[in-house]
């Protein structure tokens, strides 16, 4: 038995004594390109395995690298995502203060032709559907606001003061139907009152009506409508509107529309008129 196997270990030795004589004689031999026999046997094995792992990591490299561009670009556009809603912010904020600043230039331009003391005041809520027949200013008897004052935009009539504190005051539209003012037909100086309408679905339902008209008074269309003084609350010669309808009413009376000239759904700033007994006429019609 142990014969046996000291046999065994001496076939063993000799072969790895065979093995790396072979080895130490390729090793010395040119196999004519610069490599000896084992670097080139070496060299034939792992070559395969080289390429694969260089296709390998060329792979994850490209992969790595197209992940960095992509979260680049991704980082780039919200940057220039929030840049633009930036730019569109200042653009809104512009275009509403060249907007504001043009109201406040038309109110004050009116201001500078009106021959009475005025307050600019801001609208702060309004009421009624469809149409605004009462809004509230920020402006009270704290900045000169009366009862019954008169309330002008930079395009006509707006209405009178009906309620009043310290720092607001409410204003009755003329659009409203208990509303009323004394008027003239510039034209013709035919006079009478206009005041709002019940509200109805078809045309012309955000018209004024002027009544008191006679029958046999001369009045036409596009015909501009100021107001008399002939009321106590508003000055004499303010615009309120256009004739925009003649037919025939009653017997004695023509049916007139007026459409007002104040823009009632856009209103923003007004002018009070601020009370005094040498206001209640001016010389001429604002337009």
């Amino acid at each position: 038995m142990a014969a046996a196997v000291d046999a065994r270990r001496s076939r063993i030795l000799l072969v790895l004594l065979v093995v790396l004589h072979f080895a130490a004689i390729s090793h010395q031999v040119d196999g004519g390109d610069g490599l000896s026999l084992l670097q080139r046997g070496l060299f034939t094995l792992l070559s395969p395995l080289q390429r694969g792992m260089g296709a390998a990591i060329h792979g994850v490299r490209e992969l790595w690298d197209g992940y960095g561009f992509h979260r680049e670009t991704y980082r780039k556009n919200r940057q220039l995502e929030e840049r633009v809603r930036y730019l569109e912010t200042l653009l809104q904020e512009r275009s509403h203060v060249a907007r504001e600043a043009e109201r406040l230039r038309d109110v004050l331009g009116l201001r500078e032709i009106l021959p009475m003391r005025t307050q600019v005041a801001t609208v702060i809520s309004r009421d009624g559907v469809p149409w605004f027949r009462s809004l509230t200013i920020d402006r009270g008897t704290t900045s000169g606001v009366t009862l019954n004052a008169p309330v002008m935009s930079p395009t006509g009539v707006v209405g009178r003061v009906i309620a009043v504190g310290p720092h607001a005051a409410r204003v009755q539209v003329l659009l409203d139907r208990d509303s009323g003012a004394g008027v003239l037909v510039e034209r013709t100086r035919v006079s009478g009152v206009v005041s709002g309408q019940v509200v109805q679905p078809e045309a012309g339902a955000d018209d004024l009506i002027l009544k008191y008209v006679p029958e046999r008074a001369e009045i036409a269309e596009g015909d501009v409508v100021v107001t008399s003084g002939a009321d106590g609350i508003y000055p004499k010669g303010l615009v309120v509107g256009r004739v925009s309808y003649v037919g025939k009413g009653s017997a004695l009376f023509h049916e007139v529309r007026v459409q007002p000239s104040a823009r009632f759904d856009r209103l923003e700033e007004v002018l009070v008129v601020l009370r005094e007994e040498e206001d209640l006429e001016t010389p001429e019609a604002v337009r």
